[in-house]
């Protein structure tokens, strides 16, 4: 998550039930809170620069990762990035693939974070799928008049406290829900502008929120029957502080320009 002020559509195959059913029981956060397994966020990938964790990203398919626009500092220089999955630790274990291409959103500019901040990342070679790696479908604008009042769920190695610069050796997760757009807005009014392509998640009273190096994650909820990518950490101020949400990329409102550019990748 960057700081302000202070700081195709897959199937889970055979793993949806099971998944669905692990995640629905998972009630912490990243900030001081709980540790996960991978294969209960199968599509949850750690984006590295020089081998070391830099980011977190999301599976869309075997060859194509979605991370945040802020988190790819040389995006000409993809020889520099790998990206491992499959592993519940980023140091090690799981699949690890370098990275054939980046491309930014076309609109995301480095001087300001906040807006289309979206980036789609090509593997060399394609990911195995299997139980610890499995694709995330995107959600729709349709899916999203349903996400409202849901729990959501967002993971990473990120600090686990505010102002911390240690990251998480394991993966962890927070269960948080969307605020209502017109009160995040009110809340960044003197900050930042919100638009209506980010969401805002997180707790009222605080204390469940995503951090520092879980930038570029995943925030998914339940949808029909499955888990979708509903956003991508962005930025905030602060970790976890009492009334103050996250702010996510509403990733329905870039799924024509996700699979236009996967599809040319």
């Amino acid at each position: 998550m960057a700081s302000v002020g202070s700081h195709p559509s897959n199937s889970f195959n055979a793993t949806t039930a099971s998944t669905n059913k692990q995640l629905s029981e998972l009630d912490g956060r990243i900030v001081g809170g709980n540790e996960a397994e991978i294969y209960q966020f199968p599509y949850q990938v750690s984006i590295q620069l020089d081998g070391v964790h830099r980011c977190g990203g999301a599976i869309y398919t075997s060859a194509i990762i979605i991370s945040a626009a802020h988190c790819i500092e040389l995006p000409d220089m993809p020889e520099l990035y790998a990206v491992r999955a499959g592993s519940t630790e980023h140091e090690h274990g799981g699949a690890y693939l370098p990275v054939r291409r980046i491309l930014i959103h076309p609109d995301f500019q480095a001087s300001n974070v906040i807006n289309n901040d979206i980036s789609v990342l090509a593997l060399a070679f394609p990911l195995p799928f299997n139980i610890n790696i499995q694709p995330i479908p995107l959600a729709t604008k349709a899916d999203m008049t349903n996400v409202f009042g849901m729990l959501l769920f967002v993971s990473g190695w990120g600090a686990t406290s505010e102002g911390s610069q240690v990251k998480a050796t394991r993966l962890r997760y927070v269960a948080v829900q969307q605020f209502e757009q017109s009160d995040c807005k009110a809340k960044f009014a003197s900050t930042v502008s919100v638009t209506e392509r980010m969401l805002c998640a997180g707790a009222v009273g605080g204390g469940r929120d995503s951090c520092q190096g879980d930038s570029g994650g995943p925030l998914v909820g339940y949808l029909h029957g499955r888990v979708v990518l509903v956003g991508v950490v962005s930025f905030g101020v602060g970790c976890g502080r009492s009334n103050v949400p996250g702010i996510y990329t509403r990733v329905a409102a870039y799924k024509d320009w996700i699979e236009l550019v996967a599809s040319q990748i």
